[in-house]
């Protein structure tokens, strides 16, 4: 008896930053996510501040399945956040937000994310 072992590829047609990440940041919500909102304004405050556009969000709503075009894996709780390379847990502070986009602005890694 032969068992032949097949694969399948499937290519997800993602923008990349310059860097080659999905996004710059992702945040992991859902419309239950009480605290999704207030982490939301958090990041548009801080992006404010440093001159950077809306847009730089990818928005992922895990309980619609949807995908972050990254593969990662999903976070188990809300809000989460990736920004570049640094992941954030939780609401968060605000100090906190302001480093981990001061990292990524200092990597000079920031695009715009049309596909929104």
């Amino acid at each position: 008896m032969t068992v032949e072992q097949e694969s399948t590829f499937i290519s997800y047609n993602t923008n990349r930053t310059d860097c080659g990440r999905c996004a710059c940041i992702i945040l992991y919500s859902s419309e239950q996510c009480v605290l999704c909102d207030a982490a939301l304004e958090i990041m548009y405050s801080v992006l404010s501040d440093f001159g950077l556009s809306h847009s730089v969000i990818r928005e992922v709503d895990i309980a619609k399945g949807d995908e972050d075009g990254c593969g990662l894996p999903a976070p188990v709780g809300l809000p989460a956040m990736r920004i570049c390379e640094e992941f954030i847990s939780g609401l968060p502070d605000m100090d906190e937000a302001r480093g981990a986009v001061m990292h990524a602005v200092l990597k000079n890694c920031f695009c715009s994310n049309d596909s929104q």
